[in-house]
């Protein structure tokens, strides 16, 4: 029983470590890293790179669960390949395509990173994932998410921030899908609306949510127990 895990925008793998440890361990987590790819110019093209991925590994049927950007490409990928997909989950994450202002705001993001490089970048990207106590509270993790993460190639980061800029709008993936679909959403979430949110949640054939009060963008962090006694129940039906 697989589960593919995909980290989201300017992060690595390293975001699912602590919270894969509080999951059921007949799973095998597999957790993918595109964060150092210059070469895929649009959302589709990432989830065919972790098509490419599923088959060298000869996987048929399995779990995707995608963080943020990583939701973009899980929603790609179960519009090409839903029969490979025993369930979907998206950790704070959406069908909607960018609005016009958002669109600015990434273009903006662009040439940021290519003038002042990814450390500034991150600098001030990466605590904006998570709501102001945990930051307070855990500034040795902030401080080693920083270091680890202004490594990414600013390529990366460029490509990926055009790529989430012109995706499609994919709710009629998210309306279609018969699968288990798990959606974790935070209310302090400030990259993803809450109302966008909720409203999405009303599109689901087969829901399992958690609505988490004081959480910004990063539950697996943030509030992983409650993370992963849902994520728990929803894996237990996606293989049941």
């Amino acid at each position: 029983m697989k589960v593919v895990l995909l980290h989201g925008f300017g992060e690595n793998p390293d975001i699912w470590e602590s919270f894969v440890k509080k999951l059921p361990d007949n799973y095998e987590f597999i957790s993918l890293d595109y964060s150092k790819i210059a070469f895929c110019q649009t959302i589709d093209q990432y989830a065919q790179w972790v098509h490419t991925e599923i088959e060298e590994r000869k996987i048929t049927r399995f779990v995707l669960i995608g963080h943020s950007m990583g939701g973009y490409i899980s929603l790609a990928y179960a519009e090409k390949h839903s029969e490979y997909l025993a369930g979907l989950g998206l950790f704070h994450s959406t069908a909607y395509a960018d609005s016009e202002d958002k669109k600015k705001n990434r273009d903006k993001t662009m040439a940021f990173i290519n003038r002042r490089g990814t450390a500034a970048f991150i600098e001030g990207f990466l605590p904006n994932m998570y709501n102001e106590d945990f930051v307070r509270k855990n500034g040795v993790f902030i401080r080693q998410q920083l270091d680890d993460n202004k490594k990414l190639p600013k390529e990366a980061l460029v490509q990926a921030t055009e790529a989430m800029k012109n995706r499609p709008d994919r709710t009629e993936v998210l309306k279609k899908l018969k699968v288990p679909v798990m959606f974790i959403v935070g209310k302090k979430d400030l990259f993803i609306p809450f109302e966008d949110a909720i409203t999405q949640v009303g599109m689901l054939q087969n829901p399992y949510v958690l609505i988490l009060a004081h959480v910004a963008h990063a539950g697996m962090k943030e509030s992983p127990d409650s993370c992963a006694g849902l994520t728990s129940d929803f894996l237990e039906v996606c293989f049941d």
